[in-house]
């Protein structure tokens, strides 16, 4: 039988400051026999994500680190399209980490929650590129963060950084169907008007127009935030910290600002607005949503509902091959795309 074959990226060097578009190098690669207990996944959706800056780098996170010659490491809706696991049919719909590749070959014993992997059913009247955003895991990371870790009331004053970007998008719209009063933080007057139109916040602040992030967040919230929810880090959090309200929670689900300055300390940038934690007897929580895979079943159902009845929307910027997913993700740190990033692979 003649061995199939398939595109991927693989790292070539690790990634020093701003992405260069050389990191990686587009090979092809034989796709194995399937073995007893394996499943081949089709690649459909590539999400491109912060994520994939720091695991470029050389610097330790949350995941094995990855070598220079592996496979690139991505979030991916996929299909499975042959099984010899009997748990997986040829047909599931997976959302799992596998890699910047047009298929996988994976023991099933390890397509679980705890290693990365949900599997789905799409819903009949959903798009299946809905499931890489709203109903994925920027959606996932916006409600648990919003409702398990923020403990989001009605009427709270809520504000989001990167509000116009994947997930930053969702849990401004959450906030809303919570009834919450919300804010958002964007770059560009565009995306800002966008933000109030067609995502009808309350308001929005336009970074890249504002000398003072401190007063203009104090503008809109004379009374204080009762909830950040933090997606960028860096001069946002301190101006942010300055205009708490006692009390208040800030939900830490990135820090996107300082991710290619990882590797040079000297770098990075210093908050300096922590006293205010103690002052205003705040609580600052980061969080995984990784650690939170077990509960995808019950919060899944409830997206869904939401998306049915319009009370979230998804808007994604989608790019059109796995060729040029390399070119694409730089547009996540300099603030090109509206929504989620996907790469549409088949």
């Amino acid at each position: 039988m003649m061995t199939k074959h398939q595109q991927c990226w693989m790292i070539k060097h690790y990634a020093s400051g701003d992405l260069k578009g050389t990191e990686l190098e587009l090979v092809e690669r034989p796709i194995p026999a399937l073995t007893k207990g394996e499943v081949l996944i089709k690649t459909i959706i590539l999400s491109l994500d912060p994520s994939n800056r720091i695991w470029l780098s050389e610097t330790a996170d949350y995941l094995p680190q990855l070598a220079i010659g592996d496979v690139m490491r991505g979030l991916v809706i996929g299909q499975v399209t042959e099984s010899r696991h009997p748990h997986f049919q040829t047909g599931d719909y997976l959302h799992t980490l596998q890699g910047w590749q047009e298929y996988a070959v994976v023991d099933g014993d390890d397509l679980t929650p705890e290693q990365g992997t949900i599997r789905f059913t799409p819903h009949p009247d959903i798009p299946l590129d809905a499931y890489a955003s709203a109903l994925g895991l920027t959606g996932w990371t916006a409600f648990v963060g919003l409702k398990k870790i923020a403990q989001l009331g009605a009427n709270d004053n809520l504000l989001v950084s990167g509000a116009a970007g994947a997930t930053g998008l969702l849990a401004c719209q959450l906030g809303k169907a919570m009834h919450a009063n919300v804010v958002g933080l964007a770059g560009g007057a565009q995306k800002c008007h966008l933000l109030e139109t067609q995502f009808q916040l309350d308001g929005s602040i336009d970074y890249k127009a504002t000398d003072n992030l401190s007063e203009a967040m104090a503008q809109q919230f004379p009374n204080g935030i009762n909830v950040f929810f933090d997606n960028v880090g860096g001069p946002m959090l301190d101006a942010a910290l300055e205009n708490m309200a006692i009390g208040g929670t800030i939900v830490v689900s990135g820090s996107i600002s300082q991710y290619q300055k990882l590797g040079d300390k000297t770098q990075l940038y210093g908050v300096q607005n922590t006293p205010m934690l103690v002052t205003k007897r705040l609580k600052m929580q980061g969080y995984l949503i990784l650690d939170h895979l077990d509960e995808i079943d019950h919060i899944l159902p409830e997206l869904e509902r939401w998306l049915l009845e319009e009370k979230i929307q998804y808007r994604n910027t989608e790019v059109i091959g796995l060729e040029n997913a390399q070119l694409a993700l730089p547009q996540l740190f300099s603030g090109r795309n509206t929504g989620k990033l996907v790469v549409r692979v088949s």
